[in-house]
């Protein structure tokens, strides 16, 4: 009997790598852009951050994200609560708001765990999978919110702890912080100190003034800096952070996820909150238009004259993929939250593939070098007879010099300061919840 069963011959079997992550924080109106995207079964993230004040207009959507089993996290906006030009009479009526901008006392003492209690019972009745604990825009470590977010922290532990449905949601702590302070070491070991002390699950880095457009002497920074941070052994997280920028924080392992909007929210600046508001009327952003090819967010119009200058300029610039954009150029410039969407869970999902010691050349040779190509293509075309010639021109000269200088900066980083540690990838709830 034996001698009739074929012979099976064994291979390795290459284990999955593991993903890298992407949140996303839906605008006002993106709930639409990520219920398609969810629908469609194309919902390769990690899951939505929830702004409370959006909390009925995103009913359908937190639903389907808890129903797809991604992460439902909620951020209680207490950041721009405490701010003069952040806060809102709609963040004032939160059931931890008090109805003015937040100050240090009203986190102390009995007001304090009385507040943070409200948030807790917040998380545990709409059902959110992780809660961010309610911090506050950091100047430095001597900044007196870091004292009240510590305890803050603690005391919202312990008000979910006391139900059984919360006492398994994970903390995320916003270590919102100065560019200034960020890059300096002493405190950047003062903040890292902090972080021990308290019982969080992950740590989301907002540094004010960072983002998809920054400098490569701050990318640079931040991802020598982020290093530091690894020493926690817990999951690190580039907040409000895209682009190449994003995109490279992950391939030399500074990060091992990014958050940020549709097409919007690349970039953490906390100086409008800083400012008085002048009137109460507040205007949506509109959508933007990725050009992934160079790296671009542009105006429905300054992407639609570049696109459609030539033939040629049309297969360099405008999407092909049929599962992106069914009518190409159409539907990239008519849905433009859908294109960035499935953009970039494209471009995550390909630097995740790359084992982690060969992510940095091979970002660099592959996605970096095939940017600054075409950005060079871009620059020099003839915007003679485009309505909007002097600024395109400007703006794609701006972009190549951009992209080949980020290029040259984390090229010498790779030569010279290889990675010597990857961040801790956070976990998809599917992963997390099978422990």
């Amino acid at each position: 009997m034996a001698q009739n069963v074929s012979a099976i011959s064994l291979r390795t079997v290459r284990p999955a790598p593991d993903p890298l992550a992407l949140y996303l924080r839906p605008g006002r109106n993106d709930h639409r852009d990520m219920l398609n995207l969810i629908s469609a079964g194309d919902a390769a993230c990690f899951g939505a951050v929830f702004d409370p004040t959006l909390s009925e207009r995103h009913a359908e959507l937190r639903e389907q994200v808890l129903g797809h089993r991604l992460d439902a996290i909620l951020d209680p906006k207490t950041q721009p609560s405490a701010m003069a030009g952040g806060y809102t009479d709609t963040l004032g009526r939160l059931p931890w708001g008090v109805g003015r901008p937040h100050t240090v006392t009203d986190f102390e003492d009995i007001s304090g765990r009385r507040l943070v209690a409200e948030l807790g019972a917040f998380v545990v009745e709409h059902g959110f999978t992780q809660v961010m604990a309610p911090t506050h825009v950091l100047r430095n470590a001597d900044d007196p919110w870091l004292a009240a977010d510590l305890e803050s922290v603690r005391v919202l532990r312990s008000r979910l702890d006391r139900e059984a449905s919360g006492a398994t949601i994970p903390i995320v702590y916003s270590l919102a912080v100065s560019y200034a302070a960020f890059r300096d070491r002493e405190q950047r070991r003062r903040l890292i100190d902090a972080m021990r002390l308290i019982p969080i699950n992950a740590l989301w880095l907002k540094v004010d003034g960072f983002g998809a457009l920054s400098s490569p002497t701050a990318a640079r920074t931040y991802i020598e800096a982020a290093a530091e941070f690894h020493e926690l052994d817990m999951p690190l997280v580039a907040d409000h952070v895209g682009g190449a920028v994003g995109l490279s924080l992950m391939a030399f392992g500074a990060v091992g996820g990014i958050a940020h909007g549709v097409t919007l929210a690349e970039r953490f600046d906390a100086g409008s909150w800083r400012r008085p508001r002048t009137d109460d009327k507040s205007f949506g952003a509109h959508h933007r238009v990725y050009v992934p090819a160079i790296d671009a967010m542009l105006k429905p119009k300054e992407a639609a004259a570049l696109i459609n200058v030539s033939p040629r300029t049309r297969g360099l610039f405008g999407c092909n993929d049929t599962r992106c954009c069914p009518r190409g150029v159409k539907d990239m410039l008519e849905n433009p939250g859908r294109h960035f969407l499935y953009q970039r869970i494209k471009e995550i999902s390909a630097l995740a593939q790359i084992p982690e010691p060969l992510r940095p050349q091979r970002f660099l040779d592959q996605h970096l070098r095939s940017a600054t190509d075409k950005a060079l293509a871009a620059a020099t075309i003839n915007w003679e007879h485009t309505p909007i010639a002097e600024i395109l021109a400007k703006k794609m000269q701006q972009n190549r010099k951009r992209l080949d200088s980020l290029r040259i900066a984390l090229g010498d980083h790779a030569e010279k300061k290889p990675p010597h540690s990857f961040a801790q990838l956070p976990k998809t709830r599917p992963a997390r919840e099978a422990y």
